[in-house]
């Protein structure tokens, strides 16, 4: 069920740089009205920053504006130390980083499969991300494995574990697929059973060494 009372959030993170990481999302999940209703926190914040894009460059859920109200946010917070390991690089920050929604609105539960418009995805999505150089563009979680290659029809350029070519990863149902984009940016796709977040430090040194093998 759709939030409407809630504002959407079709992306956070600086559009003004060159990231080095995009995550991608499904959708931002179940609101807290306290927060992101029309009068909560994060909406007034907006509002004195003078627009979406100012407020969504600050990285609000990783600022003590969010810590202090709601505590840390894991969904972020390991997209960061990801980034991080990904590129071995302690330093980097949230502003090195982008996350885009291909549903932005809240939502209360998912009774069904988001297939928003592929036309849609290309142009306020994709487009978007590939004017920022070639990032590499992550998604975690089995759902992404459809979405990416049957709806949005990405053509598949690679196949790592489960279905695809072995690799040193000590998860035995892991499973990575890697699209394109016609700009030449990749779009990573990972899953193992039970789990849609980043892989721990070590898998995530064996899957960025067999892909740069591939």
């Amino acid at each position: 069920m759709v939030e409407w009372d809630a504002f959407p959030e079709p992306y956070v993170g600086p559009l003004d740089r060159r990231p080095r990481a995009v995550f991608l999302a499904l959708n931002p999940g179940r609101s807290s009205p306290e927060m992101q209703s029309a009068t909560g926190v994060l909406a007034n914040e907006i509002r004195r920053l003078g627009s979406y894009r100012a407020w969504a460059a600050s990285w609000p859920f990783l600022r003590n504006i969010w810590i202090r109200h709601k505590g840390r946010n894991r969904h972020h917070a390991s997209r960061l130390e990801f980034m991080r390991r990904w590129w071995d690089q302690s330093e980097l920050g949230p502003q090195d980083m982008l996350g885009f929604e291909l549903y932005p609105w809240h939502s209360t539960r998912v009774t069904a499969s988001i297939r928003p418009d592929p036309g849609v995805i290309r142009e306020f999505v994709f487009a978007p991300i590939e004017e920022l150089g070639l990032p590499p563009i992550f998604a975690f979680g089995a759902p992404w494995f459809s979405m990416l290659e049957d709806h949005l029809r990405l053509p598949v350029i690679a196949r790592l574990g489960v279905g695809g070519r072995p690799y040193p990863t000590r998860v035995r149902d892991r499973a990575a697929v890697v699209f394109s984009l016609p700009s030449g940016a990749v779009v990573i796709a990972v899953k193992q059973g039970g789990y849609a977040g980043p892989p721990s430090a070590p898998e995530t040194l064996a899957l960025r060494e067999a892909l740069t093998r591939r």
